[in-house]
């Protein structure tokens, strides 16, 4: 699969469906970004599905109406470093962590690169 460039509606849908644990149905997307009507993410989640960004994830309700559910299929670390193009992940990530302000957030990430080392010297 080839990653392509989202357009501006493509990539405010990817946003809600990267930002969430759960799959997630085109009514609920716009529940989540209020600028989305249904008519405009029934058309991007079709292109999205053509393009490959996302897949049916399972069936669910909404309300009494059976729905689609969707889920990412790119990640969002694998579609920033594609925007970036040949910038190495270590470039891209030190730039992430030079930009960050939040000490809690930096906390977590130091425990996930612990975490990491360890599996890998392992």
């Amino acid at each position: 699969m080839k990653i392509k460039l989202l357009t501006k509606r493509q990539n405010e849908v990817m946003s809600v469906l990267w930002g969430s644990d759960l799959p997630l149905s085109a009514n609920q997307i716009c529940n989540e970004n209020e600028s989305l009507n249904m008519n405009t993410v029934q058309q991007v989640l079709k292109a999205l599905l053509k393009m490959q960004f996302i897949k049916v994830e399972d069936i669910g309700y909404s309300n009494t109406v059976l729905t689609r559910l969707y889920s990412p299929v790119v990640k969002q670390a694998d579609y920033l470093q594609f925007l970036l193009g040949n910038n190495s992940t270590f470039d891209l990530t030190s730039s992430l962590i030079d930009r960050n302000k939040n000490l809690n957030e930096l906390k977590q990430l130091q425990v996930l690169i612990e975490k990491k080392c360890r599996e890998l010297e392992e």
